[in-house]
């Protein structure tokens, strides 16, 4: 028998079917990857809003940046018509291990409500000490039963800045005494902290006018 003659153009249409469908399998998976990542994180958003601001029916968003060059997104709350806070947050690059995702609630003349730590990559027990909130138990609570955790979880280093609101200097960072907001041993996430939150008050408090009446204006530029 002799060799079957290979039919080229024929073959190069079916490779190119098949790339053709790969292709789009592909598309279609990062774009609907890419819709379940922006869901998720809107849903991380509205549940971080809920933690540092007062009961509210609608939001609206504005980016200003700060004296640093940091975009700082505010996040203007409503109940009917009425404003009844704010809540900046904002990225900063001074963490120990990277960005730390700071968020904070703030009062309509800028001063801090509450702040969470959205995100973050700091050392475990050190670092997050700082970060994180953690609701924590006593064998007396376990005897209780399943009582429903409500309000932020206790963090006396972020805790430390409910009602502060930034003035020319930045705060500083306090280690000794019961009223602290500085960790030995995380000295550099607690100032990166610190950092974020100023900035985020201070940029307030400077635009507070304007964050009255801005509706979805973007003021990167």
């Amino acid at each position: 028998m002799g060799a079957q003659k290979i039919n080229i153009p024929k073959l190069g249409i079916f490779l190119g079917v098949i790339a053709a469908i790969a292709a789009g399998l592909l598309s279609f998976v990062s774009i609907s990857t890419e819709a379940a990542i922006k869901v998720n994180l809107q849903k991380k958003t509205d549940a971080a809003l809920e933690q540092v601001l007062p009961t509210f029916d609608k939001v609206e968003s504005v980016t200003i940046r700060s004296e640093l060059d940091w975009p700082v997104k505010f996040y203007i709350a409503r109940k009917g018509d009425e404003i009844v806070g704010y809540a900046g947050e904002v990225i900063t690059p001074e963490g120990f291990s990277g960005d730390i995702t700071v968020m904070a609630g703030l009062e309509l003349d800028g001063s801090v409500r509450s702040v969470i730590v959205t995100a973050n990559t700091e050392t475990p027990g050190l670092g997050t000490a700082v970060t994180d909130r953690k609701v924590q138990k006593t064998i007396v609570d376990l005897f209780k039963g399943g009582e429903a955790v409500t309000g932020l979880a206790p963090n006396v280093y972020l805790d430390w800045y409910g009602s502060k609101k930034a003035g020319s200097d930045r705060w500083p960072i306090v280690k000794d005494g019961e009223q602290i907001n500085g960790k030995t041993g995380a000295t550099i996430t607690s100032v990166a902290i610190g950092g974020a939150v100023y900035t985020i008050s201070k940029t307030a408090v400077d635009h507070l006018d304007g964050l009255s009446t801005l509706r979805q204006k973007d003021l990167t530029e």
